[in-house]
């Protein structure tokens, strides 16, 4: 309960830092473009390095001399994040199950042939085949969709989101990268920044995921994520902090 409190002192602080200078704003966002898209390329096991993934998204387009494949994963995540900060300033607009189809489609443009569609076997990373079975996906996608419909934007409504898409797997690959989306789309709606898995919590965050939907404890991969907020509303707010410390005095 204390880490609620928590986020919800640093969510206050940031909501009175607000407006941002637009600098300090574009700051913040290509440092979470930069680190949500490692994350992903490491969830996925994309084989790139976060220095090529710089340099991918400072030059915008693909590198020559570096696999196509996995440049066009890195562009396609910043157009999926470029999807999310549209959708997350269009609250009149409910998300659904096309919303994670949407995510999808843009993120394995030109990778899967399949890119936006539910799979019709299992889940590539899922080798023990422990994914629902793919006749029950569409049931199980509009039961996620009439879900999120009803409930308020929010840290425990992304979480629960995230771990429902996880449990039903509905992608032949990329489905963490997806859940991730969603999950921070949903907490962009409610003023919330977004989660970080980086590497060093990526092993802990995969097994309190699995955890999640294969014992049904979600204690400690809530428990996980709502730390995962409370790091990057630290990051925000010493931003905003440094915006402060750098505006001029009052003139003598």
């Amino acid at each position: 309960m204390a880490l609620l409190d928590e986020i919800a002192e640093k969510k206050r602080a940031l909501d009175a830092a607000r407006p941002l200078p637009q600098e300090v704003v574009h700051g913040i966002a290509d440092r979470f473009e930069l680190d949500l898209t490692v994350a992903a390329a490491g969830l996925e096991e994309v084989p790139v390095k976060p220095a090529d993934v710089k340099a991918i998204l400072e030059r915008g387009s693909i590198l020559r001399h570096r696999a196509v494949e996995e440049q066009r994963f890195v562009l396609n995540h910043r157009a999926a994040l470029e999807l999310m900060a549209r959708l997350s300033f269009d609250p009149a607009g409910a998300v659904t199950e096309r919303t994670v189809s949407a995510f999808h489609s843009v993120l394995y443009r030109g990778i899967e042939d399949e890119a936006g569609k539910y799979r019709n076997g299992p889940p590539k990373d899922d080798p023990a085949e422990t994914a629902p079975d793919p006749a029950k996906l569409r049931v199980s996608m509009s039961a996620l969709s009439t879900w999120m419909r009803k409930s308020d934007a929010g840290p425990d409504t992304a979480f629960e989101a995230h771990h429902k898409l996880s449990a039903i797997r509905p992608f032949h690959a990329g489905n963490r990268a997806t859940a991730l989306l969603l999950c921070n789309l949903i907490l962009n709606r409610a003023g919330y920044p977004p989660v970080v898995v980086l590497a060093e919590d990526r092993g802990l965050y995969l097994d309190l995921v699995e955890r999640a939907w294969s014992v049904g404890d979600k204690t400690p991969f809530r428990d996980l994520m709502m730390r995962f907020l409370s790091q990057s509303l630290d990051f925000c707010l010493e931003a905003a902090g440094k915006a402060d410390q750098d505006e001029p005095g009052d003139l003598p």
